[in-house]
């Protein structure tokens, strides 16, 4: 689409080089850490986008379902405390509305938010009344939280293709989030080595994770390739939002721990500390091992 053609130039002319930030890891983190992966017994991995297969100046999506707030990410440019405050309070009462429906775990659709806004913009986003409302949504996301690909990501991507292992995406998304893949590497997921039935985002299910419907949709898909969970390592940075979930539905666990920014060990949550990943990965590219 003409449309993504402009918003994919934005995320290159925006996105400066951003490096992982080392993690002290101690205990038990440590220990599993030190254990190299072996992945012979698995034939598909599901990955998380954000502070995952992106490193994540802000650690997540510029807003997370159980705070509605966003998180600090480096000061943002001067004039984006209106837009910032209207977003939040969008937010917040969206997430309130569909949690009194029986939804514990809603997800907006950011574009029909920033549709509402008419308040200023910092000045060197041009004016607001040129950007529609997916711009304005792209801006401020790429404002708050800034993003970069993971070392070596595409080279992990095309290996895990060539060895044929089914490859799929499980994250906290918006309509966006695809398009950083052709920004960074040139091709959208599908083309680069992801299969198409198993990229699954939040913005389109209206549920974000934790919520496990996500995670049963990826299960029932790859059940019908003939793959079960235990065939099937799931790796993500948030032991609440990525690990608790897709243990429970019956995968494989694999914590990224190669960035401060965005790891979550979530140590006090009681679901967290009874759940023990399969594997600590401190980079992806223990992931390229031929084992």
């Amino acid at each position: 689409m003409k449309d993504d053609e402009k918003l994919i130039r934005l995320i290159r002319e925006l996105s400066v080089p951003l490096a992982p930030e080392p993690v002290d890891l101690e205990g038990m983190w440590k220990d599993l850490a030190s254990r190299p992966p072996a992945l012979g017994g698995y034939r598909a991995l599901l990955f998380d986008l954000y502070g995952t297969l992106f490193i994540s100046a802000a650690g997540d999506m510029a807003v997370t379902p159980e705070e509605g707030t966003a998180r600090e990410a480096p000061a943002p440019e001067e004039g984006i405390a209106e837009a910032r405050a209207f977003f939040r309070q969008r937010v917040e009462q969206y997430h309130a509305e569909e949690r009194a429906r029986g939804n514990p775990w809603p997800e907006v659709v950011v574009e029909e938010i920033w549709a509402d806004y008419r308040g200023p913009v910092p000045g060197a986003w041009g004016s607001r009344e040129s950007m529609d409302s997916r711009e304005l949504a792209l801006r401020y996301e790429l404002t708050l939280n800034p993003v970069y690909p993971m070392p070596r990501c595409r080279e992990l991507i095309q290996t895990l293709a060539r060895r044929g292992m089914v490859l799929g995406i499980i994250s906290n998304a918006q309509f966006f989030s695809p398009l950083l893949f052709t920004a960074f590497f040139g091709a959208p997921p599908e083309d680069l080595g992801f299969d198409a039935g198993l990229l699954l985002y939040s913005f389109e299910k209206r549920k974000a994770k934790p919520s496990p419907d996500l995670f049963a949709q990826a299960r029932s898909i790859l059940a019908q390739r003939g793959i079960g969970g235990e065939e099937t390592l799931y790796v993500g940075n948030d032991m609440g939002k990525d690990m608790v979930p897709a243990a429970a539905a019956g995968f494989k666990t694999a914590l990224f721990a190669g960035d401060r920014r965005s790891l979550r060990l979530r140590e006090t949550d009681p679901a967290c500390a009874a759940c023990k990943p399969d594997l600590v990965l401190r980079d992806l590219q223990a992931l390229m091992t031929d084992r």
